[in-house]
């Protein structure tokens, strides 16, 4: 009897459900080739994206890096210069020298005033956007019309009430003083925070030469003097006493 064969190689078993050895490494191969070139299509399609558009620069001299962001009181520079420019294309009486004194400040105040903006008399970013895009006017009545609105008002003591006028805000309608306590006085007549929170007014009302001159009527009717300007006053009575008879 002959000997059975021997058995030949079998094929290796697998279990269910999973791929043979080799053709499993081919899968991984080709699944991980397939995220890689996922990957650099993104990155390229990102690449190929154009940039948002810089933001273009503010060339405006104020708004340029020559100028600080706040424009103040002592300053004496072209940055100065270019905000008195500015306020003077908006009507203002200001001279154009470079030079941050008490008229400039008094000039960015009332500016300030007139656009809505808070009057602290140092050109900060806001008051920079106004003074170059608002349509805000700063033009007054002269001192001519002053004087003779003055004089219509005030019918029975009208020399003396140009004087008091003259003495507070050399008849300057857009005259503004600061005070060493915080509070400022207002207009022609030089109306206080005080005297104006007392008569219901603004500081955009007292810089109108019309609602000033009616204040100052107010407070000269409750004794018909000049009490409320104690310090013109007594120049206008010693300027009196010195005149000869």
């Amino acid at each position: 009897q002959e000997p059975a064969p021997a058995p030949g190689p079998q094929e290796p078993r697998t279990r269910p459900g999973r791929l043979p050895v080799s053709r499993r490494a081919l899968a991984l191969t080709a699944a991980a080739a397939l995220t890689v070139l996922g990957t650099v299509g993104w990155a390229m399609s990102l690449s190929s994206t154009p940039d948002a558009p810089a933001q273009k620069a503010d060339s405006r001299t104020l708004f340029s890096s020559a100028c600080s962001p706040v424009v103040s009181m002592g300053q004496h520079d072209e940055c100065v210069r270019e905000a008195q420019t500015l306020l003077k294309r908006h009507g203002a009486v200001i001279a154009v020298d470079g030079d941050f004194g008490p008229q400039t400040l008094r000039r960015v105040t009332a500016f300030q005033v007139i656009a809505g903006l808070p009057p602290n008399g140092v050109v900060t970013a806001a008051t920079k956007k106004a003074l170059y895009e608002s349509k805000v006017r700063m033009d007054t009545w002269s001192t001519k019309k002053v004087r003779e609105r003055i004089r219509e008002v005030f019918d029975t003591t009208p020399d003396d009430a140009v004087a008091i006028a003259d003495c507070q805000s050399f008849l300057d309608p857009l005259h503004i003083l600061p005070n060493t306590n915080g509070t400022r006085n207002w207009g022609l007549f030089q109306i206080s925070d005080a005297r104006l929170r007392e008569l219901g007014g603004t500081p955009g009302k007292a810089l109108d030469p019309e609602w000033n001159i009616q204040a100052a009527k107010r407070l000269w009717s409750r004794d018909r003097d000049f009490h409320d300007w104690p310090h013109c006053e007594r120049a206008l009575r010693t300027e009196a006493s010195a005149t000869p008879s």
